[in-house]
């Protein structure tokens, strides 16, 4: 009896085995002979069909941004080109630089300093320090036309440097570049870095500007000069003192030889 129970076991397992493959073929069997709805078909259709519009729409995005980048770009490369042949930072840097301590002057300096600015085109001047004194802020006319400077000093661990904004009668921003100067003088310029510009006729009269501070520069030189020669002249007097010498020898008698 219990040989045959032994002998039974396999072969219950066997037809077990073979039963349950037998279900699972004719499920396989059953499900991939469903046939496939016509709604699941269109839907597939439609969205392989969007998913290639979107694609498309995103690569004419895609070239679109390039050829709007380099057009930027190039506009960009033409103004920064414009502000360095004309030297716009660094004039910009000096009307801050030379009317920053407008303010804590008596009023005899500071008409001095009118005077000195009317010569680079620089009229009706107005300087105001910041709150918590982190900057100024500069009013002139030039050529006829109002323009506010606003001066804003930047410390970042070691590095200094200072950010001037030129804007119009209307508070555009204009022209906005960053100065890194020497920190002992603040005269000697070490880096500029151009942030924004805008082209208009204000281009023309900071460059206005720049030749009349270059004619006023050249000025003071030739007025030092002139002083220099002057001075010489009046310390050595080379043509009367030997004019005189040749007129005492001519007038000197011979001696008698006794």
């Amino acid at each position: 009896m219990i040989l045959s129970m032994i002998m039974l076991i396999p072969l219950l397992y066997f037809f077990i085995r073979d039963f349950y493959s037998k279900v699972v073929d004719e499920v396989k069997n059953t499900s991939s002979s469903v046939p496939v709805e016509p709604v699941m078909v269109t839907s597939l259709h439609k969205t392989n069909q969007l998913e290639e519009v979107i694609n498309q729409k995103i690569a004419n995005m895609k070239l679109d941004l390039m050829a709007e980048r380099l057009r930027i770009t190039s506009t960009a490369d033409v103004l920064k080109n414009l502000a360095f042949e004309r030297h716009l930072p660094e004039t910009l840097y000096q009307i801050y630089f030379e009317t920053r301590a407008f303010p804590r002057k008596n009023i005899e300096a500071q008409q001095t300093d009118l005077e000195w600015h009317a010569k680079a085109g620089i009229t009706e001047l107005k300087v105001e320090p910041m709150p918590l004194d982190d900057g100024t802020v500069i009013q002139f006319t030039l050529q006829n036309y109002p323009y506010t400077l606003s001066a804003i000093n930047h410390r970042f661990a070691r590095t200094y440097f200072v950010e001037l904004t030129l804007r119009d009668v209307d508070s555009t921003r204009l022209f906005v570049v960053r100065i890194k100067a020497n920190e002992l003088t603040g005269r000697e310029i070490l880096e500029t870095a151009i942030i924004e510009m805008k082209s208009g006729e204000w281009i023309d009269d900071l460059a206005s500007c720049r030749l009349l501070m270059d004619k006023r520069k050249t000025e003071v030189q030739l007025m030092a000069e002139h002083r220099e020669v002057e001075m010489l002249k009046k310390r050595f007097i080379l043509n009367n003192a030997s004019d005189k010498l040749v007129t005492s020898k001519a007038n000197a008698k011979p001696r008698k030889v006794e």
